[in-house]
């Protein structure tokens, strides 16, 4: 019956292709008439023949709904629930003595985190730093112009500016005595460099050891790219350990290239290209160095309040085409709660091998400390280059101590008409040195030959008096004397945030920090 029905069909198309010729002779229709007639029941004939074969025409895909609005407010809170969002920063005010500073403002640094839930056990978290930032903008053009190829660019950003990733790394929290971790690590080297938010602190400017003259290899917050493990272990009712051992890259030797651009009367004007190199955070692509370095913390609390750690860093330091020397760094730390009295301290020693070895390298490697197109040939414009070793010295050791009362007298609820429940004035002073030994002060060279190479032992010492109000524990007004003493030379030559010939300065700093 089917086969039938299907001859039938064919019979049927076959006598309108003849009928269509008919018409056609008759000129009855316009072709395109013709055309779309014969497709339009030619598709209905196949049509047929489907249904006849027991086949159905394709069904057409639906179209995805749009989702709702209550759908998309469900998925935000699923993501508000996993990630906690929040940050920290400081806006400082100084008036210091030293030669060529000025009494400014300086927002310091804003931090932003992330702490995001990935599933039961893992999280990742990040901290993005932008200091002394307001703006960048770049501008890039290519045209053909006089005959040739014009290449244009502009930057534009405010001075002193930096962004940086402080931290980022994946956690899988094995149990409480094994948290595994990889990513953008902090190096666990003192307390400080771990705990280094400004709104922790009742002082507005951060320690000597850590930033201001670095002891540590590289200034916090220092991070490095690498992996390891992080736990915390109960020992009895009170007492508790904690422990952090990582494998990281590690800092190492890397240059700054600064331009300087210059008009000189009589001499001639002057293009300068200096590379600095000095210990920085090692890469977070390629490595320069075939060796990794080891870092590790262990702190002891026998209660709750006190705490003592011992910490350390091992690793080479020198990029591959310098001879291998390592930094060998290990530091004490410590702090003590007794009710409204705290004491917080640490001490670190970093040793960075045989610098002469390292000079000397370097010397051979680039063959002359500067160059210049002689006036000769240019007697109005000169250009330069120099390479440089910046900072690096045999050994740097140093410590602070930083005694704290804290205290909430009963008026002081009722300041600001009684906005907060339990504000804390802070009564704070740090006392803290940082050695230098064996630091290169000039090293010359020609033709890969060393010839002049100077080295000197320095010593800072700082004292700040001051004190803190909070309102909330996220947010600290603080402010604080400081008085800063290079026991010779200038104080350019031994800290980083005092650009001055003097070998002493006071300052007075009010600081605001926050955090949320």
């Amino acid at each position: 019956m089917k086969t039938a029905r299907i001859g039938a069909l064919l019979v049927a198309a076959t006598a309108l292709g003849i009928g269509g010729a008919i018409e056609t002779a008759r000129g009855a229709e316009t072709r395109d008439q013709k055309i779309e007639r014969i497709e339009r029941t030619m598709q209905e004939l196949q049509e047929e023949l489907r249904e006849l074969k027991g086949e159905t025409p394709a069904e057409k895909k639906p179209v995805p709904a749009a989702p709702t609005a209550a759908q998309a407010g469900e998925a935000l809170g699923d993501i508000a629930r996993r990630v906690t969002l929040g940050g920290y920063g400081s806006v400082r005010f100084e008036s210091n003595s030293a030669d060529d500073t000025h009494e400014t403002f300086t927002f310091r640094r804003f931090v932003l985190t992330a702490d995001a839930a990935i599933a039961p056990k893992m999280r990742f978290y990040l901290e993005l730093e932008f200091e002394r930032f307001r703006k960048l903008e770049l501008e890039r053009g290519v045209e053909v112009a006089d005959g040739g190829l014009k290449v244009e660019q502009e930057i534009e950003g405010t001075n002193q500016s930096e962004i940086s990733m402080e931290q980022a790394y994946f956690e899988w929290a094995l149990s409480d005595l094994a948290r595994f971790q990889v990513g953008g690590l902090l190096v666990p080297l003192g307390r400080f460099n771990i705990n280094h938010d400004d709104n922790r602190w009742d002082l507005p400017r951060r320690s000597l050891v850590d930033r201001g003259a670095p002891v540590l290899p590289v200034k916090a917050a220092w991070d490095e790219l690498g992996v390891g493990l992080t736990g915390d272990l109960e020992l009895g009712r009170s007492a508790a350990a904690n422990y952090r051992l990582y494998v990281v890259n590690g800092a190492t030797l890397e240059p700054e290239v600064e331009e300087i651009i210059q008009t000189r009367d009589p001499r001639r004007d002057k293009l300068e290209l200096e590379a600095e190199f000095t210990a920085q955070t090692g890469t977070f692509g390629a490595d320069v160095k075939s060796d990794k370095a080891v870092t590790g913390r262990l702190a002891f609390s026998p209660m709750l309040g006190q705490e003592i750690a011992g910490s350390f860093y091992y690793g080479r330091y020198t990029p591959d085409f310098l001879p291998s020397e390592s930094i060998r760094a290990f530091g004490v730390d410590g702090l003590s709660i007794w009710g409204p009295f705290e004491l917080e301290g640490e001490f670190v020693l970093a040793d960075f091998g045989d610098v002469d070895r390292v000079a000397t390298a370097f010397a051979r490697t680039a063959r002359d400390v500067s160059a210049a197109n002689p006036a000769e040939t240019s007697p109005t414009f000169e250009a330069e280059i120099e390479f440089e070793l910046d900072s690096l010295a045999e050994r740097r050791r140093g410590y602070w101590l930083e005694p704290r009362w804290r205290f909430r007298p009963e008026w002081l609820k009722g300041l600001f008409g009684g906005a907060f429940d339990d504000p804390v004035l802070t009564a704070v002073a740090r006392w803290e040195q940082v050695w230098v030994d064996g630091l290169i002060e000039t090293l010359a060279f020609q033709e890969g030959a060393v010839t002049a190479l100077a080295k000197a032992d320095q010593r800072v010492d700082r004292i700040s008096i001051g004190g803190s109000y909070r309102p909330v524990p996220l947010v600290a007004f603080q402010l604080a004397y400081e008085f800063t003493r290079a026991d010779q030379g200038s104080l350019a030559a031994v800290t980083n945030f005092l650009d001055s010939d003097d070998d002493k300065a006071h300052a007075v700093v009010l600081g605001a920090a926050f955090g949320f």
